[in-house]
């Protein structure tokens, strides 16, 4: 539709005898009529017909905004599920690294090894106590000798674990 285009539309008979105060009374309480009285000399068709397609689009573009839509909710809902396993997976991931250094860090190990040596040496006072319960003497020296000998190699381990120091990496 062109708008430059210039329609002369003829006006009603006798409208120089009203005033303009009166003619926009009448411009805005008869607005349909007039609009119809215009339509006759200009047709509408190309407008319609416009304003339709652009209806129409319109509505595609409504229906493709609200595809994306869904798929942004969607995508958030998959960013916040990411999210939350990550979160569990840093936490589970802390934890087992809190394990590992609870049981394989040098201060843990060598407390492992004070225990095992106290435990020894404890064996070895109990050996000695209970002698008179043993049946023949070679079975106590054989029994106190090999617990006597692991209370020594892990005190030795442990001396040397000390004097050299933190392990390096």
């Amino acid at each position: 539709m062109d708008s430059k285009q210039n329609v002369n539309i003829p006006l009603p008979e006798n409208v120089e005898l009203l005033s303009s105060g009166e003619i926009l009374g009448l411009l805005k309480e008869h607005r349909n009529q007039l609009q119809s009285y215009v339509t006759k000399f200009h047709p509408q068709d190309e407008l319609k017909q416009e304003v339709n397609e652009l209806r129409s689009q319109l509505q595609s573009l409504e229906s493709k905004f609200q595809g994306l839509e869904d798929e942004r909710s969607n995508t958030q809902r998959q960013l916040e599920e990411c999210r939350i396993m990550e979160a569990q997976y840093v936490k589970l991931w802390q934890d087992l690294r809190q394990r590992i250094m609870e049981k394989y860090h040098d201060d843990a190990l060598k407390k492992q090894l004070e225990v095992q040596i106290q435990h020894l040496d404890d064996a070895s006072g109990k050996l000695e106590m209970d002698m008179g319960k043993y049946e023949g003497l070679d079975e106590f020296l054989n029994d106190y000798i090999g617990t006597r000998t692991q209370y020594h190699l892990k005190r030795e381990k442990l001396t040397t674990w000390i004097q050299q120091g933190e392990l390096k990496m």
